[in-house]
């Protein structure tokens, strides 16, 4: 029984241009699989690329919404009646929106610099621990965990306790700035009162 290569040579098929065809072949092959599996490979780098710079940029957001809800949350819950003045002034220029527009309103000011007067109102806070739970856009929601320590003619004792705030922080030209906040259901945005010193009682001072 003949082989198939002593068929082909008798065929006029020389042997050497079937050796070389098929070494070809197999090196088309080799190239084809190898192209296919770099393209593959370059689309997965894009991938893994695009979706560690999406990360960068939410981590670099977050730190930086953390920094600016920070601040706001000291400003908001600092302030002394010996210079009532600034605490308007300090959270216009840490707001923004229907917020940034209540607290740079004049008349707003006076009232705040009045009623903080009015009370002898002293409070102070320290952030002790704050972080993102929710970013969207150019939209952060931050929450944190404030020491406060509060005293007024009444309680000339300050009265230290610990909360749980949220700021919700939102991209202004550049800058984050507070947009609304609260502790637990209590919004800034639904009621203005809930960064607002406390109410000054009706009753006059001792003497």
């Amino acid at each position: 029984m003949r082989s198939r290569w002593k068929l082909w040579s008798d065929r006029g098929i020389p042997i050497p241009i079937l050796g070389l065809v098929a070494a070809l072949l197999a090196v088309a092959t080799t190239v084809g699989v190898m192209s296919y599996r770099n393209w593959d490979l370059s689309g997965r780098n894009d991938a893994l690329e695009s979706t560690l710079a999406d990360y960068r940029r939410k981590e670099a957001d977050c730190t930086a919404a953390i920094k600016a809800g920070t601040d706001f949350l000291v400003a908001a819950n600092n302030f002394d009646y010996r210079k009532p003045e600034e605490w308007t002034a300090k959270m216009a220029a840490l707001t923004a929106g229907p917020v940034h527009d209540y607290f740079a309103t004049p008349k707003v000011a006076q009232d705040n610099t009045d009623l903080i007067k009015a009370g002898k109102l002293r409070k102070t806070a320290t952030v002790s621990d704050a972080a993102c739970t929710a970013q969207q856009g150019s939209a952060v929601r931050v929450i944190a965990q404030i020491d406060e320590s509060t005293q007024n003619f009444q309680t000339p004792d300050p009265v230290k306790t610990t909360s749980a705030v949220w700021v919700q922080l939102s991209r202004d030209s550049g800058s984050w700035k507070a947009v609304d906040s609260g502790r637990g259901d209590q919004a800034l945005r639904g009621d203005l009162a809930a960064t607002q010193p406390p109410v000054a009682p009706t009753t006059a001072p001792p003497r």
